[in-house]
């Protein structure tokens, strides 16, 4: 039922800083993994990070296309992460069944 175990997601992300950029890429993690691994996650600690790509884009941002020139910058990384898993798998857990028979009356009831 609980288990244990790493997985190594690869993650993109992009901002006007560096730390932007790294806070799009852990803001991913939690809903990559709930889509990837089935169960519940109880616990997800990143191990490591290794950087695959990362670049730095200036370019000159004008208003109106010719009035007030400012250089802006951004800043897209690729890093492959590295994490520790702990999962409660819903699929080993056995329950009871119980069928329940309502009159029609009780089944309108609980509709509403």
């Amino acid at each position: 039922m609980y288990k244990s175990f790493t997985h190594t997601l690869t993650l993109s992300g992009v901002g006007e800083t560096k730390e932007a950029a790294f806070n799009k890429i852990f803001s991913q993690i939690q809903r990559k993994i709930a889509q990837d691994i089935p169960g519940i996650p109880l616990r997800i600690e990143p191990q490591n990070v290794e950087i695959i790509r990362a670049k730095e884009t200036i370019y000159t941002e004008r208003f109106m296309g010719i009035f007030f020139p400012r250089k802006r910058t951004r800043y897209e990384i690729t890093a492959q992460i590295t994490v520790q898993l702990r999962i409660i798998d819903v699929s080993k857990i056995e329950f009871e069944r119980e069928e329940e028979h309502l009159t029609r009356v009780q089944h309108l009831i609980r509709m509403e």
